[in-house]
């Protein structure tokens, strides 16, 4: 794929999030913008102006189970008009404008590895890169951003992890800081590293 080709791409993702960001200030919910499957729209724009498949591969690495079961929870509600986990129901209440900027959460994950494929190539410590991203953004919204927000599910279980993770709960209910220790290490080795490694098997077999 050509140098041009990835900027182009890393310009649309850089743009997408930029009107995320307008439509999250004017409707004064900043805090909106530091879940992680807002924020890798920065971190994937960066990867691809820069052609660093260390970062693509992060930033895919970050959001493929989570995009992955949010995707599933929303094909299930347009064919069935409900869904497993009630997850993605908020979409029906979005304004047309909102629908669209929530479309990062399909097209996100066929476009990186689309990207990634076109060069033959993957790098096989991403998960590195998206469990350290996890940590600092976990601990930062588990110090610093309410538990009603739970942002990053840094309080409790967000609903999609309570399919993967569901004695988790358990122990969030009497250690919040072990639970918060514990989903980083279970996310770092089940969401991340597995998912990494399979990906550069997959990527790297003759």
């Amino acid at each position: 794929m050509k140098q041009r080709y990835f900027i182009y791409i890393g310009i649309f993702v850089l743009v997408h999030w930029f009107l995320l960001v307008y439509d999250r200030i004017i409707n004064n919910i900043p805090l909106n913008l530091f879940w992680i499957s807002h924020f890798v729209l920065l971190i994937a724009a960066i990867g691809f102006i820069l052609r660093n498949n260390f970062i693509l591969t992060g930033s895919l690495i970050l959001i493929l189970i989570m995009h992955g079961l949010w995707i599933l929870d929303f094909v299930f509600l347009l064919v069935l008009g409900n869904s497993p986990s009630s997850y993605t129901q908020y979409v029906y209440r979005l304004t047309p404008f909102r629908k669209l900027l929530t479309f990062h959460h399909i097209y996100l994950i066929p476009l990186i590895i689309w990207a990634l494929w076109k060069q033959k190539k993957i790098s096989k410590h991403g998960w590195v890169f998206a469990s350290i991203f996890f940590a600092i953004f976990s601990l930062m919204s588990f110090l610093f951003i309410r538990r009603e927000y739970n942002i990053n599910c840094a309080h409790f279980l967000c609903k999609p992890l309570e399919i993967v993770f569901p004695f988790l709960s358990i122990i969030n209910n009497f250690h919040p800081i072990l639970y918060l220790v514990l989903l980083n290490v279970f996310m770092t080795f089940f969401i991340f590293y597995l998912p990494n490694k399979l990906l550069y098997i997959v990527f790297t077999k003759k």
